[in-house]
């Protein structure tokens, strides 16, 4: 290898860890000066333009009306993240879930991050909010479904300590 062959890839590499190193400066930033909390019907038109940036197609009205159902902070919990400028950047919605084969736990129904600024701690905010209601309710336990093309969530939930502990189908059928 030539020397200059040498010094262009230690170059490379300089420019790739300084590109690193602002990303993580980034995400720092953005994780402190985000706000978690319960969301506002002023909030709702953010929340379903980021519900279809996952293929959920809903409206406000829709929204609203969802939410309108979740208002017992006893068995549901609802947080969004906002950004300075009051932007909502991402949401997560979660329930308690009860049956008779296992002991209660919370259930996340749904995360989503702005898909422009993922990966800047965001999630991990929302999702801690989440874990902490679960404890302050007294689960044992929180979960996540995930569909099995999201392998960029994959990765984050085992990021943050989460196991896959199943793979299966989902089946539904209409009743009205």
């Amino acid at each position: 290898m030539k020397i200059a062959d040498v010094f262009s890839e230690l170059a490379k590499l300089a420019k790739r860890r300084t590109f690193q190193i602002k990303q993580q400066a980034n995400c720092s930033l953005m994780q402190s000066a985000c706000t978690i909390r319960p969301p506002q019907s002023r909030d709702y038109d953010r929340m379903a333009d980021l519900a279809r940036q996952l293929g959920y197609e809903c409206t406000v009205q829709e929204v609203e009306l969802r939410l309108d159902g979740m208002r017992d902070s006893n068995h549901y919990a609802i947080f969004v993240a906002e950004v300075p400028g009051g932007r909502i950047a991402g949401w997560i919605g979660a329930h308690v879930f009860r049956s008779v084969e296992t002991e209660r736990c919370v259930e996340i129904s749904g995360l989503i991050v702005d898909q422009q600024i993922r990966s800047r701690g965001i999630g991990k905010k929302l999702l801690d909010a989440a874990e902490e209601w679960a404890r302050r309710l007294g689960c044992a336990a929180i979960s996540v479904r995930s569909n099995v093309k999201r392998d960029r969530a994959h990765h984050f939930y085992t990021k943050n300590g989460y196991e896959h502990v199943k793979t299966r189908k989902e089946f539904r059928k209409n009743v009205r």
